[in-house]
């Protein structure tokens, strides 16, 4: 029997300019727009620039919140907040990497809410409904564009953590442009790359993933294994990112609906007491992981292996299996990315507290039951 649900947003806008669509949109959502996004890399790429003359030939109303920190924070969304309700905004667009769409995500569903604080509504669902909201990538990786939680530091809990988690979240239109991926430069192509590439293999053999996802996570990991590298190495290569830009997107699509693992499980808390980028500690760790959960879910596995690597397809179960996992530790050394937690800085005597602030779904969604000892044997074998 086939039965599953699947959330994705309204209308999804692919292609090269397409950008040029964006006042368009805006018109559709709303008469007043917040843009936000980061502090320096739109303006600096020149893209935020040309994006303010689409929005000014077509008189079109917007404010800038240029104050997207990296590890964005409960108190930029709350200055966000105060401002957009100030200027009575009543559409958000998010312009950016993850960060930029998580802080869009928030402001948008929290605006409409009669709090002060962000904070106040952790865990909670919305009870008004939220803003519209236009989500814009501008790197092939995080997934935020298409997912409803929004992953932020609060740092008077001393946690980074999806403190937002409804449907309602979910962007009514997203604008992929590859051509807004053109200025990524190789470290960050390389991470949010494998970022992607991770959420897919991880959907692909989650406890809760369905049969639509599995499609879609599936030709994400062909696409995005066969041009990573390629866009590491020659970014300039549109119709690479063009490709890079697709995988991410059905990544996206894929794990908002199917679920993720333990990689992701532990990113969080590492990539908080760290500050590493996600994508990084998600590369780093995926071939642990996919070691650790191999023999729950063989036939998986070695779908991937020779989705990755074609000229196994006529090979044994265990070499797809074990030819998929040295594929991505081969994948690591040629975007010369950390293979080892150590490298990263981690010390052994970090790993319990590490451990104490894993969990959440993720955890619980990866397809081999881990508990703490099992965690720790894993986190030292990537040391």
């Amino acid at each position: 029997m086939i039965d599953f649900t699947f959330l994705t947003p309204a209308k999804i806008i692919f292609g090269q300019n397409k950008i040029e669509d964006l006042p368009k949109e805006i018109t559709f959502l709303g008469n007043k727009a917040m843009i936000i996004t980061g502090r320096t890399a739109l303006r600096k790429s020149g893209f935020l620039e040309k994006i303010e003359e689409y929005l000014r030939k077509k008189s079109i109303d917007y404010i800038l919140f240029e104050k997207v920190e990296p590890e964005p924070s409960v108190e930029t969304i709350d200055e966000g907040i105060v401002i957009g309700r100030k200027e009575s905004i009543n559409c958000v667009v998010g312009i950016g990497g993850g960060s930029a769409l998580d802080v869009a995500k928030a402001i948008a569903g929290m605006i409409p809410q009669e709090i002060n604080s962000v904070r106040e509504h952790v865990g909670k669902s919305l009870v008004n409904k939220g803003l519209p909201f236009i989500a814009i990538p501008t790197t092939a990786g995080t997934g935020s564009e298409v997912t409803k939680n929004s992953v932020i530091i609060d740092r008077k809990r001393d946690v980074k953590e999806s403190i937002l988690r409804d449907s309602s979240l979910i962007a009514n239109t997203i604008i992929v442009d590859p051509l807004l991926t053109i200025s990524m430069p190789p470290k960050i192509t390389a991470s949010s790359g494998m970022d992607a590439l991770t959420q897919a293999i991880e959907c692909y053999v989650s406890k809760t993933t369905n049969i639509f996802s599995n499609l879609l996570a599936l030709n994400s990991i062909h696409i995005i294994g066969k041009n990573l590298e390629l866009a590491y190495k020659d970014g300039k290569n549109i119709a690479i990112r063009e490709q890079m830009a697709f995988g991410s997107l059905l990544s996206a699509l894929a794990f908002s609906n199917g679920g993720l693992g333990a990689v992701h499980g532990l990113a969080h808390p590492i990539g908080y007491l760290y500050k590493i980028s996600h994508g990084i500690i998600c590369a780093l760790l995926l071939p642990h992981v996919m070691k650790f959960n191999k023999s729950v879910k063989p036939e998986e596995f070695a779908k991937i292996g020779e989705t990755l690597n074609p000229t196994l397809k006529n090979s044994s179960k265990e070499l797809k299996i074990d030819g998929g996992i040295s594929f991505i530790r081969d994948l690591l050394l040629k975007l010369n990315l950390p293979t080892t937690l150590s490298e990263l800085g981690v010390e052994m005597n970090k790993i319990d507290d590490i451990i104490d602030r894993t969990g959440g779904s993720s955890i619980e969604k990866n397809p081999r039951g881990i508990n703490k000892q099992l965690l720790k044997d894993l986190l030292l074998n990537a040391l």
